[in-house]
């Protein structure tokens, strides 16, 4: 058993089902006896959630030892998800994980990179309300995503790969972001069309889905935290930069630079970004824009940073270029292998 991790039961009927994970967030919480909200025991999942009966699968309900809001999600926790379902994956048809909404994104992302052998669904989901609150998103998006789950189409799994799904819309794990802090329609994949629009019918976009990989799942590798992230500004200065730099053991970078990859353009801006290179940090410039990619040198704003020797993040969430330089640096020790790690698709996050 995953350590803080704790099975509550079954639910439904016996046989192949979906594995519930709940690590946290509003969907899971009640108003407890002091009137502010706690986490639900997820066995009185189906008295608040009655149409789980319908469903034509089981499920094997789990949670954490400590659900936590999203906003304290760090490293361990996505390693101990990943571990979950590494351990419990087997002989279920999908995995739902119940996640608050402020990192869910980033949660996705990191587990799309951590694991390998993904050959069942692994749906990320949650809400704006709590599921006990009368006007709540969260019934229907955790019924909707239990189907996607374990819907099967020609015998095999929909859509076998990490995703999010919310509102109305599967969408690929590391390729969403959160969009507003109290719409139902909470999040967007700006770069990459949602893999399922879920209406009266599924409608999955074709030839989006990546296919089945060879599995079981299992986890392949960790996550470094020595990096840090840069949001630039007007007004940005040297000394707010170097401070960054200075972090103790400082190994990677995420700058997020304007339109398609742009920044300031006085010398010390460069000099800066080339001395953390030298210095074996890998530094990924990111675009604050919604959608778009960056394209490094089109314009001689942005032109110093690469021939510093920043990379590019294409078309990359922040999310998804944060985590995955984690994962890069966890993977490999020489920089020069971490940048060609980060400019090569490695689970459908990168465009090209």
């Amino acid at each position: 058993m995953s350590p803080g991790v704790t099975v509550l039961g079954r639910v439904g009927p016996e046989g192949p089902g979906v594995f519930v994970l709940y690590t946290g967030g509003t969907i899971g919480m009640v108003v407890g006896p002091g009137g502010g909200l706690v986490p639900l025991d997820l066995r009185e999942l189906a008295a608040h959630v009655p149409v789980v009966h319908e469903l034509p699968v089981g499920l094997t309900v789990a949670t954490v030892a400590k659900p936590v809001d999203s906003a304290t999600m760090g490293v361990t926790d996505w390693l101990r998800i990943a571990d979950t379902i590494v351990e419990h994956a087997a002989g279920h048809l999908g995995v739902v994980v119940l996640h608050g909404t402020d990192t869910m994104a980033y949660t996705a992302s990191a587990l799309s990179f951590l694991l390998e052998g993904i050959d069942l669904p692994v749906v990320l989901t949650g809400s704006q309300r709590p599921i006990t609150a009368v006007r709540s998103d969260g019934r229907e998006n955790l019924v909707t995503s239990l189907e996607l789950a374990s819907a099967r189409v020609n015998g095999g799994p929909v859509v076998p790969e990490v995703t999010v799904f919310f509102d109305h819309l599967l969408l690929r794990g590391n390729r969403a972001v959160k969009v507003s802090a109290d719409s139902y329609q909470g999040f967007a994949s700006p770069n990459l069309p949602p893999l399922v629009t879920a209406g009266v019918s599924f409608s999955p976009t074709l030839g989006l889905a990546r296919p089945p990989q060879v599995g079981p799942v299992r986890r392949v590798s960790g996550l470094c935290s020595d990096v840090a992230a840069l949001y630039l500004y007007p007004g940005l200065d040297r000394y707010v930069l170097d401070a960054v730099l200075a972090r103790p053991g400082l190994r990677g970078l995420v700058l997020q630079a304007y339109g398609a990859g742009n920044g300031p353009t006085e010398p010390w801006f460069a000099q800066a970004i080339a001395g953390a290179v030298n210095r074996d940090v890998t530094v990924v410039v990111t675009t604050q824009c919604p959608a778009g990619a960056v394209r490094g040198g089109l314009y001689a704003a942005g032109a110093a940073m690469f021939d510093a020797g920043a990379v590019s993040a294409g078309d990359m969430t922040f999310e998804a270029a944060l985590t995955k330089l984690m994962v890069a640096l966890d993977r490999h020790d020489d920089p020069a292998e971490v940048r060609g790690l980060m400019v090569r698709d490695l689970a459908g996050e990168l465009t090209g």
